[in-house]
């Protein structure tokens, strides 16, 4: 199913579970209107960028938004810029499941 720009500027994400820490809602927020701007030509975000994409856990305060929602339109997204005319030989996802979690910085391995 391909996603247009109007889905992508309406979208409304769930809350994340009570007791939980989603997305930080402004990097997500911020994230998706670039990739409306971009269904609407304005904009060069790239599948490979929508699946590399991180976002921070919401602060403590807050629930922020639902990890598997997001995941899952950003999935969509990533389809539908991958069947664009931006990869002539195809595109092939790196993975079939993956987050959007950005990796804690006790976890992130450097080179």
């Amino acid at each position: 199913m391909a996603v247009s720009s109007i889905e992508a500027r309406t979208i409304q994400f769930d809350r994340a579970p009570i007791g939980t820490r989603g997305y930080h809602e402004p990097e997500v927020d911020a994230f998706v209107d670039r990739v409306a701007a971009t269904l609407e030509g304005e904009d060069t975000v790239t599948a490979e960028e929508v699946h590399d994409v991180a976002f921070s856990k919401a602060p403590l305060s807050k629930r922020g938004y639902d990890h598997s929602a997001v995941d899952a339109f950003l999935r969509l997204v990533e389809g539908t810029l991958a069947s664009s005319s931006t990869y002539p030989g195809g595109y092939i996802a790196p993975a079939l499941e993956h987050t959007h979690a950005r990796k804690p910085l006790w976890r992130r391995v450097r080179g």
